[in-house]
């Protein structure tokens, strides 16, 4: 067990709680036939946020993670985690199956839709990942892009504090106002459920992380 209060070990359950069910969500709506299991390390995010940030004992414990995922037999694996997308893609070389970091499916999709980006996260740690991860696949595809963004950072305490309704509230209003790009790409899995409340814009899409990775997925495993 890890020594930690039993406050912020709420935190990081809530955290992971959000995530699955995001997960969940995704699968329901775009692969319904799939049959999706949830193998769940907390001390990987739980040591991150306690300071210790990436090291090469993470790159070691990924790599016994998604080994473990496909030797239970899955076909393919979505790692949730956007802070451990660079340790996500060098450890899945040595995995047989398909392996897809959490930003990876919604970044290629962006730059489908066109040039001009809106970012909505309610962490700035999470925004900088993600703009790390544009720029990167703008340089190695030689794509350039505009955009626009914004971090609604109240509503995070809000979510982890068990009210869903009025984080997604307060997403889906921020949302609504950013309107000029050819899509918007939300930066949390935990933001997927306030989708339901965006006004509809049929010119400018709305991306999340788990319909994304589960479109890609399909695609790859031929379903």
């Amino acid at each position: 067990t890890l020594d930690r209060s039993s406050a912020a070990s709420d935190v990081y359950k809530r955290q992971m709680d959000n995530a699955m069910d995001a997960v969940a969500e995704a699968f329901a709506d775009v692969w319904p036939e799939c049959e999706p299991i949830t193998v769940l390390d907390e001390s990987l995010y739980a040591d991150y946020g306690g300071g210790k940030g990436v090291t090469d004992e993470t790159y070691e414990r990924m790599l016994v993670l998604l080994q473990y995922a496909q030797n239970f037999g899955a076909d393919g694996i979505v790692f949730c985690g956007s802070v451990f997308g660079r340790v996500v893609e060098a450890t899945r070389e040595q995995i047989t199956v398909p392996v897809l970091s959490a930003q990876e499916s919604m970044i290629e999709e962006a730059f489908a839709a066109g040039s001009r980006f809106g970012i909505l996260t309610t962490v700035s740690g999470s925004l900088q990942c993600l703009l790390d991860d544009i720029e990167r696949y703008s340089q190695e595809h030689s794509k350039p892009y505009t955009l626009v963004q914004h971090v609604e950072d109240a509503a995070r305490p809000i979510i982890l504090a068990g009210d869903v309704e009025t984080h997604d509230r307060m997403v889906a209003d921020a949302a609504d106002r950013m309107t000029e790009c050819d899509c918007l790409m939300l930066g949390q899995f935990s933001m997927t459920s306030a989708v339901k409340q965006f006004t509809d814009m049929p010119h400018r899409p709305v991306l999340t992380a788990p319909h994304t990775s589960v479109r890609k997925l399909k695609r790859l495993l031929g379903a």
